[in-house]
């Protein structure tokens, strides 16, 4: 596994971004881990998040695209990429986010930010469903704009429901765009079978992965 990944995937843990446990999904499925990207809670944390995506941002898509952030987790994901792509490479990253009610005062509208134009890319904590895609996509379309990449801090790797191939892989296959993130499943228990202190929780991941991980 990356080194980055890795010193990544600690740094969750010791904040508690990622814990192990016993917990109920939305899809119902009872996950050994939960992955809480809400708890990116300060500057340093959100910084070290912002830091490894847009490292990640400019290493596969370059610069020449703007950031949407869905509201809400993917607000202050998309905000902090931002200042870290154009502090690192001198670039004017733009970015926007949706309300999730269309403002009818003021400025107005249901987004903020830039203008969403050129190549967009969707940044977000994890993509279950891929129901804050979609959303996104009918924004980005409605602006005229067109969907270039989908960046995720997390990939589950779970098979969508009624189907063997995860919702990262339909939604790439879809809409004809790269699915990334920075970390997946597969690294956490890499990660685990690498590290004594979490050899309890191995047992639980593999079940976990055999029983739903996507071809």
């Amino acid at each position: 596994m990356h080194q980055d990944r890795s010193q990544f995937i600690r740094l969750c843990i010791a904040n508690e971004i990622l814990i192990f446990g016993e917990f109920t999904l939305k899809s119902g499925r009872i996950s050994p881990y939960f992955f809480n990207a809400g708890k990116f809670s300060n500057g340093y944390l959100l910084g070290q998040l912002a830091a490894n995506l847009g490292s990640l941002i400019i290493r596969e898509l370059g610069t020449d695209l703007m950031l949407f952030g869905p509201a809400y987790k993917g607000i202050p994901i998309a905000a902090a990429t931002a200042i870290n792509i154009s502090g690192c490479t001198g670039t004017e990253i733009k970015y926007a986010y949706n309300r999730k009610e269309a403002k009818d005062h003021g400025e107005g509208g249901s987004t903020v930010g830039a203008p969403i134009s050129g190549p967009v890319v969707i940044l977000d904590d994890v993509v279950t469903a891929g129901t804050s895609v979609y959303q996104s996509l009918e924004v980005i379309k409605r602006a005229g704009a067109a969907l270039y990449a989908i960046v995720t801090v997390l990939d589950r790797q779970e098979k969508a429901e009624n189907a063997s191939l995860s919702t990262a892989n339909i939604l790439g296959a879809k809409l004809n765009v790269p699915v990334l993130s920075l970390i997946k499943l597969d690294d956490l228990v890499h990660h685990i079978e690498a590290d004594q202190s979490l050899q309890s929780h191995l047992e639980s991941m593999n079940s976990y992965r055999d029983q739903y991980g996507a071809t």
